[in-house]
């Protein structure tokens, strides 16, 4: 890989990404990495290239962590799979997962619009993906 691709392609999309700081808030975690995919998607990159944008945008305490997780991955090649593994376990605790998980299994229209009703069926939706893989499980 071309290391001074880095910056450039950074600088390219630099109005698309944010830094991570890290963040005791799971969905300001969650925006940022969906943000990173979102923007990946429209990017020829390869998996190191995804992961070393992801690190080149980490800050303060992210950056300790990520730190601490080239350590743990040693020499092997780390695929975006792994890095975006490693970053839902720090920053997704089980906890908020299955409470959105709960929310969601709990989820009423109630007196909302079909409109807010949708926005948060889509939120916690996004969480856990896996509730409705099929068109069956999201009706």
């Amino acid at each position: 890989m071309d290391q001074a691709r880095i910056p450039l392609l950074a600088r390219s999309i630099k109005d698309r990404f944010t830094l991570f700081q890290g963040s005791a808030d799971p969905w300001v975690a969650h925006s940022w990495l969906k943000n990173l995919e979102s923007t990946f998607g429209y990017m020829n990159c390869t998996d190191e290239e995804k992961v070393e944008l992801a690190a080149y945008h980490l800050r303060d305490q992210a950056v300790t962590w990520w730190d601490m997780h080239k350590m743990i991955f040693g020499e092997r090649h780390t695929t975006w799979s792994m890095f975006r593994d490693a970053f839902e376990r720090q920053y997704f605790p089980a906890t908020f997962c299955l409470a959105r998980r709960q929310e969601f299994l709990n989820l009423k229209q109630g007196d909302r619009s079909v409109m807010e009703y949708n926005a948060e069926f889509s939120r916690l939706t996004d969480v856990c993906p896996y509730l409705v893989t099929q068109d069956y499980d999201r009706m």
